[in-house]
């Protein structure tokens, strides 16, 4: 069976491919844009249970934002597990030194388990309930 193609059905087909390479740039578009504005909350978020100063808080944010933007490069760069694991690794003793030298060895401790996936916001949440119960109940 022989089957042929007029010039006009391969620029049709040619035109048609084309949107879907449009809409896939759209929805990786608004894929980062979601992963941006949630990376915003929760750094805001784990900053607010903080006991630190306004100026520490700040620096904190610009640290932890700049830190998950260098994280995603490392990610990125193709390397082998333990390459990349290594350099996370140096990634994070590099970035905080200057957040370590200025905050309690409690709120660095709580700034690399919120780095590394480990604070939890929902758990965070309940224990500021109970005190605020607590705390009503004495008055």
């Amino acid at each position: 069976m022989f089957v042929s193609f007029s010039d006009a059905q391969v620029r049709n087909r040619r035109q048609r491919q084309a949107p879907k390479v449009v809409n896939e740039e759209k929805e990786k578009e608004k894929y980062e844009a979601k992963i941006e504005e949630r990376k915003k909350k929760y750094i805001n978020d784990f900053i607010e249970t903080l006991k630190v100063d306004e100026f520490q808080q700040e620096i904190i944010y610009q640290k932890m934002y700049t830190y998950f933007d260098e994280l995603t490069k490392v990610n990125k760069l193709g390397l082998k597990k333990y390459e990349r694991e290594k350099e996370i690794e140096r990634l994070d003793i590099a970035h905080f030194k200057d957040v370590k030298i200025m905050v309690s060895e409690d709120v660095m401790a709580k700034i690399m388990d919120a780095i590394k996936g480990k604070w939890d916001q929902k758990e965070e949440n309940k224990k500021k309930k109970k005190r605020k119960k607590k705390n009503k109940d004495k008055n």
